[in-house]
C-alpha cells in the first residue's frame, strides 16, 4: 500500500500541488501562491537527576508504544504550538512519569538533530535533582508502562530506544563524573 503524501493540497486554498512533490512548494493557483515548507519538529527531552544517598542517576521510562516499544527512553515528546520548550518538557514529564516540575526551573543541556533525516530537533534540558524517595507514585499506562533509574552509562546502549537519548545520558554522566554499570531498576 502506498503511503499517503503530506501536503498534497494547499492548506490555504485547496489547490492540488503538481508533481514532483518536493519542498518548498508554492501553490500553483495564481490567486494564492502561498509557499509551503517542511519545517523540523521540535521535541523536548528531559534529563532528571535522581539522588539516592550518595548515588546520582537519571530518570528513564520504558516505552510502551512504537517506535522502539520495550526500550528505555528519557521522558519527552513533541512541543505543542502554544507552549514554550520549558512548558512542553514539563507537560511531557508529568504525562509520561507522573513527576511535576516548574518549567522555569528547566535549563538547556544539549540540542541535536535526528539522523539520517534531520526532521526532528531534540531540545535536551535538565531538571532539578529529585530524591528517589520523594518521587510521586507512578501509574503505568500504554505509553509508559514502567518508570526507572539508571546509575551509570556502561552497558546501557542496547537498552536505550534512541541513540540521541543515549548520547545525552552519556554526556550527562560524563559531566557529573559518574562511571559504572547502569544498574537499571524501577523507581
Amino acid at each position: 500500500m502506498d503511503r499517503p503524501v503530506k501536503d498534497r493540497f494547499c492548506s490555504f486554498c485547496g489547490t492540488a500541488f503538481e508533481p514532483p512533490l518536493v519542498y518548498p512548494r508554492t501553490c500553483p493557483s495564481p490567486t494564492c501562491g502561498v509557499p509551503i515548507w517542511a519545517n523540523p519538529i521540535p521535541v523536548c527531552v528531559l534529563l532528571v537527576p535522581l539522588r539516592e544517598g550518595e548515588r546520582l542517576g537519571v530518570l528513564v521510562h520504558r516505552r510502551g508504544i512504537e517506535r522502539r516499544a520495550g526500550f528505555l527512553a528519557l521522558p519527552g515528546g513533541f512541543l505543542e504550538d502554544h507552549e514554550t520548550w520549558q512548558e512542553g518538557a514539563a507537560r511531557e514529564l508529568h504525562e509520561e512519569v507522573g513527576l511535576r516540575v516548574d518549567p522555569e526551573a528547566l535549563r538547556p543541556s544539549w540540542f541535536a538533530s535526528t539522523a539520517p533525516r534531520p526532521d526532528r530537533v531534540l531540545l535536551f534540558c535538565e531538571a532539578p535533582a529529585v530524591e528517589v524517595a520523594a518521587l510521586p507514585r507512578f501509574t503505568p499506562d500504554v505509553e509508559a508502562p514502567e518508570r526507572g533509574a539508571v546509575w551509570g552509562p556502561e552497558g546501557l546502549d542496547p537498552l536505550m530506544a534512541f541513540p540521541l537519548h543515549m548520547e545525552a545520558v552519556r554526556r550527562w554522566f560524563e559531566a557529573k563524573g559518574v562511571r559504572g554499570v547502569h544498574g537499571y531498576r524501577q523507581v
